[in-house]
Parts: structure tokens; C-alpha cells; sequence
């Protein structure tokens, strides 16, 4: 039993340091992708398809980048123990966001991707 239990903490370990390595890996370039959508953004002029690609590119970027991070708490839940916050939100955007990040497959296979909040829904 004693065996089995330090083999355990062995894997969890092992399973934090890959983690923390990984999301080193994974936030570097995804940072530099970010990074150079903004400049893409801040200093060329865009016409307005341009412009929408690299509002996307952005949008998808961070939500990916905040994944990243979730994958991470979950993971430091796991280990250490994490205190979750609560914090105000827009419904609505969260909607947004959540809508842009599929409407290119969308636009891709020729469907209209509509989304609707009702008035209703808190703010």
C-alpha cells in the first residue's frame, strides 16, 4: 500500500511538471501569435473582411489562451487547492465570443450562424 501510494505522488508530479512545461510551450507562440495579430491590427490599413479575420484571429487567441490557463487551475486545483473567485460577467459577452469563435467553420460550409439574446437575460 505504502508502495502504490508514493507511486502516486510519483505520477502526480510527474503530471504537474508536464503541465507547467506544456503550458510554457503552448503560451509562447500563442503570446507571439496574439502579439503579431495586434501589430497586424494597430498598424496596417485593413479593409473590412481583413479587419474581421484578425478580430477572429485575436478572439480565438485569447479564448485559447484562457484554456490554457483553466487547464492549469484545474491542474493546481488538483494539487494544491485553488480559492475560485466570483466575478461579475457579461452574459452577452461571453455569447459573442463564444458565437465568433464557430463563425468561421460556419461562414466555411455556407451557413448563417444567428444568435440571439433575449432581452430579458440579465446583464
Amino acid at each position: 500500500l505504502r508502495r502504490a501510494e508514493e507511486q502516486t505522488q510519483a505520477l502526480m508530479r510527474a503530471k504537474e511538471s508536464f503541465f507547467a512545461v506544456m503550458s510554457h510551450e503552448m503560451r509562447t507562440p500563442l503570446t507571439a501569435c496574439i502579439g503579431m495579430a495586434e501589430v497586424l491590427r494597430d498598424t496596417t490599413a485593413l479593409d473590412f473582411r481583413q479587419k474581421e479575420c484578425v478580430d477572429a484571429v485575436l478572439s480565438n487567441g485569447d479564448s485559447m489562451l484562457s484554456l490554457i490557463n483553466d487547464v492549469l487551475d484545474f491542474s493546481q486545483l488538483e494539487a494544491d487547492g485553488l480559492e475560485l473567485e466570483i466575478a461579475p460577467f457579461s452574459f452577452r459577452e461571453v455569447v459573442e465570443q463564444a458565437a465568433s469563435v464557430v463563425q468561421v467553420k460556419a461562414e466555411e460550409r455556407d451557413l448563417q450562424l444567428v444568435v440571439r439574446v433575449r432581452p430579458n437575460v440579465p446583464r
